[in-house]
């Protein structure tokens, strides 16, 4: 039984589903609208899912390349990775993290009824990183089973609430209202890096209103920009790389017209992923008023980061372009500093990247966004070299990678002296909840 919730809770399309379903049915719609809301809901996120897929596995040749062309040596970033070799290698770790997973979001839950933080986090993946990172560091501390679980569960349940609630100001600016949240372990490199890019950005020049000449009209379509963006990244590394090289990935294609071809399912990848987007937003945010009347009254749902997609095309290519640059410098940095490299993500850069981008058009317009990719990048790479060189993670069984999430980062950080770190995650959360209720009293005011 346990494993089948577990089960649920790691399915993104299933968990956005039900949420649809109970809120529906809270709302005490009909039948067929109930069924309807709930199966649309899913789609839209196996479709989103579907559209990251394709995505993935149109970069990974670019990735290989890359590294091959710039004769570059290090770890490869992916959280997913990481948290995966650990639950396959220690047992320990991989039973306290499925416990701490579903004890951590009935936490969540209940935090959210009971607190101003009405944060739904519903990102599974997400969750399940978070699960594994605070199992594996709380295990590595020397605590007992039971403590892992019961402290991991709490931390858990805190950190869930917490992360959408410091992203919540600047995702108000984007969307214009508070219907969504962010729920994602980037978000303290996303907002951080959006404040630095509105200390130098211009509010009043929005990346979204970019004027260009008649002849260039095509860019403002997301299709075009993106396809026209990856091709030119894409050809200048088959074109490095040579036909020989390329053809262990073209099966035969032209390299130059492998490097298109890839180009364009990238951009097919993206359509996809927006289109899943539109699907699951429109029904699960008027469902979700089902949940916020009845079980959280006030409740928001924390969701993944393409949900924020749409509100600004220009800004999340803008955030994507000059993360990349940002990471690039962040691997000569890494390399100066640390000696061990992490490669370049050009996902990261991408789906986390574009969103620093959106947030930072929110806090600084234009500048911001570039200001804010290009740091956002860097901090990826830079803090990823930081926590390889902190923990040996190959001892745990996640050999030549390392992590992308820059809130993983962090919190590994801070808990590598447990009490310390619970203690300040302790404080950020009393924090968050006097400065959510002083904004409710200002809003009611108003």
């Amino acid at each position: 039984m346990l494993n089948f919730l577990i089960s649920l809770i790691e399915t993104p399309a299933i968990i956005l589903g039900l949420v649809a379903l109970v809120g529906l049915a809270l709302q005490k719609k009909t039948a067929s609208e109930i069924f309807s809301g709930t199966m649309k809901t899913s789609l839209g996120m196996i479709v989103l899912s579907a559209g990251s897929g394709i995505i993935v596995s149109e970069i990974t040749p670019f990735v290989s390349l890359f590294t091959e062309v710039f004769h570059l040596s290090g770890f490869a970033t992916s959280s997913e990775a990481v948290v995966g070799a650990m639950q396959s290698s220690v047992a320990v770790i991989a039973s306290t993290s499925a416990l701490i997973l579903a004890l951590g979001f009935l936490m969540n839950i209940i935090i959210a009824r009971l607190t101003p933080l009405k944060y739904i986090f519903l990102t599974g993946h997400m969750m399940w990183i978070l699960s594994v990172t605070l199992a594996f560091i709380l295990y590595i501390n020397g605590f007992s089973t039971v403590l892992i679980v019961v402290i991991g569960s709490l931390l858990q349940g805190v950190l869930m609430t917490v992360l959408p609630a410091i992203a919540q100001p600047i995702v108000r600016k984007i969307t214009g209202n508070n219907s969504i949240a962010m729920g994602h372990l980037t978000t303290l490199g996303t907002v951080t890096s959006a404040y630095i890019g509105g200390l130098v950005g211009d509010k009043s020049k929005d990346a979204e209103d970019i004027k260009l000449p008649e002849s260039l009209e095509f860019f403002k379509d997301t299709s075009m920009s993106v396809l026209i963006v990856m091709a030119i990244f894409y050809l200048i590394v088959v074109i490095a790389a040579g036909p020989e090289k390329v053809a262990a990935f073209s099966n035969g294609t032209n390299y130059v017209v492998f490097g298109i071809l890839k180009a364009m399912g990238f951009t097919g990848g993206v359509l996809i992923l927006l289109q899943g987007v539109r699907m699951f937003l429109g029904e699960l945010v008027p469902a979700f008023k089902g949940i916020s009347d009845k079980l959280v009254p006030g409740a928001i749902p924390a969701l993944d980061v393409p949900a924020l997609f749409g509100f600004a095309p220009n800004s999340l290519m803008i955030g994507f372009i000059f993360a990349v640059v940002g990471m690039i410098i962040g691997m000569f940095v890494c390399s100066a500093v640390f000696g061990d490299v992490p490669l370049v993500s050009i996902i990261g850069a991408f789906f986390t990247g574009g969103v620093a981008g959106i947030m930072g058009n929110a806090t600084g317009g234009r500048r911001g966004a570039i200001v804010s990719g290009l740091v956002y990048g860097f901090l990826l790479i830079f803090g990823s070299g930081f926590l390889y060189t902190l923990f040996d993670f190959a001892k745990y069984g996640a050999a030549g990678v390392g992590h992308d999430c820059i809130d993983v980062m962090v919190i590994l950080t801070l808990l590598k002296n447990p009490y310390v770190g619970i203690a300040i995650i302790a404080l950020v959360f009393v924090l968050l909840c006097w400065k959510e209720a002083k904004y409710k009293r200002s809003e009611s005011q108003a």
